[in-house]
């Protein structure tokens, strides 16, 4: 199978611009039992992520975001949560318009295996 992928080094002098991505993005999955909504915002050079969630805890509060850009400039962050019973590490990419976020969820208390979701976020008109 090929892969429509090219491959090289990003120039030393990249800047990783997300002000294209900021503002607010909901999930497609209306019965999404994890992340509802979330927030972009930018403070000082700092990328902030404000994650608010579809059952308990809705409010998951800020967590600064470590923005990622490949060689042809599409462009990705990762991010993690460390809750009262879960800790979440999401990894999210851009693609066709779209966040698409895995989550990687490790509950403390052992009361449920550690869970991956994947989920697609819109930005509303």
């Amino acid at each position: 199978m090929e892969r429509n992928e090219i491959y090289g080094n990003q120039p030393k002098d990249t800047v990783i611009d997300f002000t294209p991505y900021l503002g607010t993005w909901i999930n497609s999955n209306t019965k999404t039992t994890w992340i509802e909504k979330f927030t972009l915002t930018k403070h000082n050079e700092q990328i902030i992520m404000h994650a608010y969630g579809a059952e308990s805890l809705k409010d998951w509060g800020e967590t600064e975001v470590t923005p990622f850009v490949d060689n042809i400039n599409e462009k990705a962050f990762s991010a993690r949560y460390d809750r009262d019973s879960v800790e979440s590490l999401l990894a999210a990419n851009m693609n066709k318009d779209l966040w698409v976020i895995a989550a990687f969820h490790k509950f403390k208390d052992g009361s449920q295996p550690n869970f991956l979701c994947r989920e697609f976020y819109y930005r509303p008109d």
